[in-house]
Parts: structure tokens; C-alpha cells; sequence
């Protein structure tokens, strides 16, 4: 039997997952780690990277409980992202399915990315679901920590043209021009990676942190990108903030809860004493320009 600790990570070839498998990786307790990570598709050039790197990778499914028991056994830790975009129903079964897998395989902590505020804004269909996994979760007995980042800068694409141009003022205009706080999905992965390799540490053992890198403007969100590319960006600033009623229900109700203030004050400095690398809106956009759209 190996005396590796086993971690299973999920969404590893999404955004928030990658960066965690990737921080994993990197890490320099990675040699006494056993890696692995589940996919619809382990043969994708995305699981082939990971696979490469010496992660181990789990044909499975979140909404199948035999596939996550098979990928569970063994593992000691595990990070858990779910997927809204399979419908808010689906999102809350595939958490609390794999939260029950994990209880059977005597998983001893789980590290889940939910969303700023789910608690306080139900009303919106996707903080909702993530925040009855949040419940189920804590009910479970488990050790765990909840991740509650805000909206992402990974929404924005870092290089101009007509996509940036569109996606940010759309962004804007659908919460009628009122800031916003930011996470990089690199950041919200890093957070994870530091609770699975430390999580008895009363930082992360049965804690809920909020994540942010701080609230923009629209006008500080093209300062930003002006700073880190050299040149004043074109966004749709005239785009008309009415045509959030034509949004789906579940986006439609985000944006009236960002029109009505939004995410709560988060501790920055406190995140910056456990990550001094955060990334700002200037540094993700300088760190992602050049690089190809994935």
C-alpha cells in the first residue's frame, strides 16, 4: 500500500481545478502526493498533460456514484468544483453525490468552491444549489473548507478584440455600471491547493473564506488592462443595461442582485498574508496576454 497522501481532484481540466492540480503539482510536497483527477475523457490533450505530469486520471462522472467511488478509494483529500452549466439541479446532485462517496470512502477533507454570498443571495438560482452543497457538506461530518470567490477575471478575455469589446460592457451594463470585486481562477486553485496540503491548519479546518483580489469600476477596469497592455482598451461602454431582462432567469437574477450592491466586503489583506502573489486585475491581464484562448 502506498504511503503517499492520495488527493482527487475534480474539474481538473476546467479553470479553478487546473489551477489547483497545477499548484499541486508544483508544489514541493508534490513527490509524497498521489494525484488524481477525474475526467469525462482521459485520453483529451488536456488530461494528457496532467497524465504526463504523474497525475492519475479517473474515467467518471459527478452524477454517477459508482464511477466517483471508484476514483475515491484510498484518497484521503479531495477538491470538489461543480458545474452550474448542466442546470442548477444537476449542479446541487453532483456535489452532494460526491460528498456521500467521499463520507463512504473515508475521505478525510474536502476543499469545495462555491460563490461569495451563496448564503445570503438565494434568490439567485446558482448560489442557491451551491449553497445547499455548502450545507450538505457541513452536515456530512466531514472536515472541510468552502471556497467562496467572486466573479472571475478569467470571464474576460485578456487579448482586444470583439469578444473583450462586448463581454465587458455587457458585464457592466447588465448591473447598470456598478462595480464589481474579482478573483483569478489561478488564485481561487492556489487557495485550494493550500487547504488540501495543510488542512488541519485552523486557517482552512472547518472554515468558510471568502475570495477576492479587490472591486473595479468599469473605468478602473480599462485602467487596468491600459496598465498591462500599453494601450487604452475599447469597450461597449453605450450598451444597453435594459436588455438584462431578455438574460436566462438564473443570470438575469445575478445581475439584479450586483445592481443591488452585491457581493459583501472581503478581507483582502488577510488573503494577501496567506497568498502575497494574489493577482490584480493588471497583474492577470499581464500575465494572460499573449496567450492563446482556451
Amino acid at each position: 500500500m502506498s504511503d503517499k497522501t492520495a488527493i482527487l481532484v475534480t474539474g481538473a481540466t476546467g479553470k479553478q481545478g487546473g489551477a489547483c492540480i497545477t499548484a499541486l503539482l508544483d508544489s514541493p510536497q508534490a513527490s509524497s502526493l498521489e494525484i488524481r483527477f477525474l475526467t469525462r475523457n482521459p485520453s483529451s490533450a488536456s488530461a494528457s498533460k496532467l497524465t504526463n505530469r504523474g497525475a492519475k486520471a479517473y474515467k467518471a462522472d459527478l452524477l454517477n456514484p459508482a464511477s466517483i467511488s471508484t476514483a475515491l478509494q484510498g484518497v484521503q483529500l479531495a477538491f470538489l468544483v461543480t458545474d452550474n452549466m448542466q442546470g442548477v439541479d444537476k449542479e446541487e446532485q453532483m456535489g452532494k453525490t460526491f460528498i456521500d462517496e467521499a463520507n463512504k470512502q473515508g475521505v478525510r477533507h474536502i476543499v469545495f468552491t462555491s460563490v461569495c454570498a451563496a448564503d445570503s443571495a438565494t434568490q439567485v438560482p446558482h448560489f442557491n444549489s451551491k449553497y445547499q452543497v455548502e450545507k450538505h457538506l457541513i452536515a456530512s461530518g466531514l472536515s472541510y473548507t468552502i471556497l467562496r470567490p467572486v466573479a472571475f477575471m478569467d470571464n474576460f478575455p485578456a487579448e482586444a478584440g470583439f469578444k473583450r469589446f462586448m463581454t465587458v460592457g455587457a458585464f457592466y451594463a447588465f448591473s447598470a455600471w456598478k462595480p464589481y470585486q474579482f478573483i483569478a481562477c489561478e488564485d481561487i486553485g492556489i487557495f485550494g491547493a493550500k487547504a488540501l496540503l495543510d488542512p488541519i491548519n485552523s486557517s482552512f479546518a472547518n472554515k468558510t473564506i471568502d475570495l477576492s483580489a479587490g472591486e473595479y469600476t468599469f473605468e478602473q477596469v480599462r485602467e487596468a488592462y491600459a496598465k498591462a497592455q500599453g494601450q487604452i482598451p475599447w469597450f461597449a461602454s453605450l450598451f444597453p443595461s435594459q436588455l438584462v431582462y431578455i438574460l436566462p432567469y438564473d443570470l438575469k437574477m445575478m445581475m439584479f442582485y450586483f445592481r443591488q450592491g452585491g457581493y459583501p466586503k472581503v478581507d483582502i489583506p488577510a488573503l494577501k498574508r496567506a497568498h502575497p502573489d494574489l493577482l490584480s486585475l493588471e497583474g492577470w491581464v499581464r500575465k494572460n496576454s499573449g496567450r492563446k484562448a482556451e
